[in-house]
């Protein structure tokens, strides 16, 4: 019989390599949603749909008990492979940064795999500024159980330090033969391994290799090696500049040995090793092809450290070529320029381009250009007056023309979402962020605004605030996932003149004011909904008599009651429909909770359509407001035949009753026996919410039930004080459908205290203040 206990089987080993959201799966702690932060070790037990793995996660950066017998859900993107050998290594390194450098740096990753007992390595050890690198032979790989888990090189110094603290271990895990006082164990980030080099330039160079039993070295060439390297050479070597490696170093170990002649093991090696760098950089032989990986010295008047000017998504940027070159995969003879700009930008990199590094800096400053789009600048000022404009950090905003659709998101949530991302706040922006955010990013059913043409009824700004709103805005929010607040802030400038809803630039407003303001009066936009009053409007408040005993109320059941309490219909399906909450503003909420409807069914609001039975499900041809409830839920309750509104009022409670008759279309008369009543659906694609005066928002990232949903909050962050600036933030939300759905009802129902709810589902349940509702199917004939 199979053992039940035994764990699942590892598919393959993960380090973090980013701060990314996991989702409990299985195991009892007190979280359902944690965060799996930049350098963790996990394994993977499961994969599963759209790039989503089943983890267990080896928590030894932040030691935290969570871990302990669960197992969570995480995407992938996150996360890099790594062998089931470099993981074990991985173990022993404390610095989650370390880690990641590691995984990253391809030939070394390559390298350490390959490491085995009795191989010469390097171990250097310190800090970084000072590390001083020794060689040694690896003597054992394994765990040491007194240093923690994971992996350690057991190593054997050539040269003893003078104490080691390790060295004792050594009894236990060397073999009687390898042990000495000069042994010690370091984790892999300690350890550098050894490459051997033939010959160079016609100076033969012999590694002085301990064997494995003896002490006996082989050392008589290395005179002639050092008495050959005139001094002429050591000083030219100082002009070379190479940021992989440190020439400096290196020149001065061959100055001091050329001076004092030392001839200990270590020297030699050092000096054998200072020399062939030097010749692989000043020689003529075959070792000059190095400079295509560092460099092209210049283009034209361009070349490495000059300052140039970059044009971007049609805008300037600043900075300087730090590389030129073709990087693998780019056409022969093409050109690529790395420039470090002098202000981020949402495209930009680290210093990394299709996954390799070719020079380090901030992230988001470094941009990989055809250098044919480079031009070295001469107005010193204007690029002096853009650096010092930090007021809203070192992001790039751009203004693009033309049209960009909306992000449609499938499966790679994470790819999109972190810090400096969406609209950034400024100065109580809040209420015009969020909607902003919710409006355009993934949906393109407000797109009718953006384009427009202007007619005689419209103010003569029109064209100019579109302009805004389409270029500065909603662009680069779709192509580049960041809005700078200044941009914004243009746009606040303009609703401030030219609408009647002052302080807009600076006070705190409401979603609706900033509607009215930008969508009523000044783009003069057709209203959204039409009313069967004869009334139009932008967005829908619900009018309610509190139900007290509804614990909680879902928006289909507040919807379908404020519009029975109106005696109002709309009289057709509207493209897009915003439910403003039965509350005011951050003073009253009529109730505690509310479930928003994540398709919410709109067949019995629509003036003249087709409606079913509620005893029978026919075609419906009366209703009878005062059997709300009666026979079923909803406005669904009030419909009947004519066969079913007879029999249900022959009860003597409903003798007083009233019944109108519908208005059916004739067509649908004819066909009612071939074809079923259909119903009308709204899909929800975003919730605003307010908590003490500050307004977020939750968002689906795309069309169809499938889509995932963000969380964002233009003021997530704030970097300095009073003159400092906010950071915007997005964060993946995969448990919002869970929190809408019949067993996230259920469990809500149930729920004494909405302390215990995690913080988005809180924020969306407890904070709902607009609902903002589409259909595709009209979507497309607007």
């Amino acid at each position: 019989m199979e053992d039940s206990s035994k764990e699942p089987p590892v598919l393959q080993h993960y380090v973090a390599e980013r701060d990314t959201v996991l989702i409990r799966t299985f195991g009892t702690c007190d979280v359902n949603i944690n965060k799996l932060r930049l350098g963790m070790l996990v394994e993977a037990l499961e994969d599963l749909k759209e790039s989503v793995l089943r983890v267990r996660v080896t928590d030894t950066v932040g030691g935290c008990k969570t871990w302990c017998g669960t197992e969570w859900r995480c995407h992938k993107y996150d996360l890099i492979p790594v062998s089931q050998k470099v993981w074990q290594y991985l173990l022993a390194v404390q610095s989650p940064q370390e880690r990641i450098r590691l995984v990253n740096d391809v030939t070394l990753y390559e390298q350490i795999q390959n490491i085995s007992v009795n191989d010469l390595v390097w171990y250097h050890s310190g800090p970084a500024n000072k590390r001083i690198k020794e060689l040694a032979f690896v003597r054992y790989i394994g765990p040491v159980q007194q240093l923690g888990p994971g992996h350690y090189f057991g190593l054997e110094l050539l040269k003893k330090p003078e104490s080691l603290q390790t060295s004792l271990l050594a009894k236990e895990y060397f073999t009687s033969t390898h042990w000495s006082a000069a042994a010690i164990f370091a984790p892999v980030n300690n350890i550098l391994p050894h490459k051997e080099t033939n010959s160079v330039a016609g100076i033969d160079k012999t590694l002085f290799l301990k064997n494995n039993t003896g002490t006996d070295y082989v050392n008589d060439k290395k005179k002639s090696v050092l008495d050959s390297t005139p001094a002429v050479l050591l000083e030219q070597f100082t002009l070379f500049d190479d940021n992989k490696n440190n020439n400096q170093e290196s020149v001065n170990i061959l100055k001091d040995c050329h001076q004092a002649g030392k001839s200990d093991l270590e020297n030699d090696v050092n000096n054998y090793k200072a020399i062939d760098h030097m010749l692989f950089k000043c020689g003529n032989g075959e070792k000059n092809e190095t400079k295509k990986f560092n460099r092209i010295e210049n283009k034209g008047d361009l070349m490495i450290g000059s300052n140039v000017k970059v044009l971007l998504d049609s805008d300037i940027h600043y900075g300087i070529i730090r590389w030129i070159g073709t990087p693998p995969g780019t056409s022969p003879g093409k050109l690529i320029a790395a420039v470090e700009l002098d202000k981020g930008h949402p495209l930009g990199t680290d210093g990394t381009y299709k996954d390799i590094r070719y020079f380090h800096c901030r992230p988001f400053r470094a941009i990989f250009t055809d250098i044919e789009h480079c031009s070295q600048y001469e107005n010193l000022d204007e690029r002096s007056a853009l650096i010092n404009n930090d007021k809203f950090g070192n992001m790039e905003s751009s203004v693009i023309a033309g049209i960009v659709r909306p992000i449609s998101v499938k499966g790679d949530l994470e790819s999109i979402c972190g810090k400096y991302r969406g609209i950034q706040g400024h100065h109580n922006s809040c209420y015009l962020d969020a909607t902003l955010f919710s409006m355009f990013t993934f949906t393109s059913v407000f797109d009718n605004l953006l384009f427009r043409p202007p007619n005689e009824k419209d103010c003569p700004q029109y064209e100019e605030v579109q302009r805004v709103l389409r270029e500065e805005i909603v662009n680069p929010l779709r192509k580049n996932m960041f809005v700078r607040a200044d941009r914004v802030m243009k746009l606040r400038t303009l609703l401030e003149k030219l609408s009647s809803v002052s302080g807009l630039t600076s006070e705190e407003k409401d979603p609706e004011e900033f509607l009215t303001s930008l969508v009523a009066q000044i783009l003069n936009a057709e209203p959204f909904l039409k009313l069967s009053s004869g009334q139009d409007a932008y967005h829908y408040q619900l009018f309610v008599e509190k139900d007290d005993h509804l614990n909680l109320p879902t928006v289909q059941q507040l919807l379908e009651q404020s519009f029975l309490t109106s005696n109002i219909r709309l009289k057709e399906v509207p493209s897009c429909l915003i439910i403003q909450m039965p509350r005011f503003g951050k003073s009253f909420k009529m109730y505690q909770k509310i479930q928003p409807t994540l398709l919410l069914d709109v067949t019995d609001i629509i003036e003249d359509s087709p409606r079913q039975c509620t005893v029978c499900g026919k075609l419906a041809e009366f209703e009878c407001k005062k059997c709300y409830g009666q026979c079923g839920v909803g406005l669904e309750s009030i419909a009947f035949c004519l066969q079913c509104l007879e029999k249900v009022h022959r009860h003597e409670r409903r003798t007083n009753h009233e019944p109108k008759k519908l208005n059916v279309p004739m067509e649908f008369t004819i066909l009612q026996e071939h074809c079923p009543v259909p119903r009308l659906y709204l899909e929800l694609s975003a919730v605003v919410c307010i908590e003490t005066s500050h307004y977020v928002s939750f968002v689906k990232c795309g069309p169809g039930s499938e889509a995932p949903w963000c969380f964002f909050d233009s003021m997530a962050d704030r970097k300095g004080e009073q003159n400092g600036y906010n950071i915007p933030e997005m964060v993946p939300c995969p448990d919002f459908p869970y929190w809408l759905s019949e067993e996230g009802g259920n469990y809500l129902t149930e729920l004494t205290d909405d302390r215990h709810l995690p913080e988005h589902a809180k924020r969306l349940l407890c904070d709902a203040y607009m609902c903002m509702y589409q259909s595709p199917d009209v979507m497309m004939y607007k």
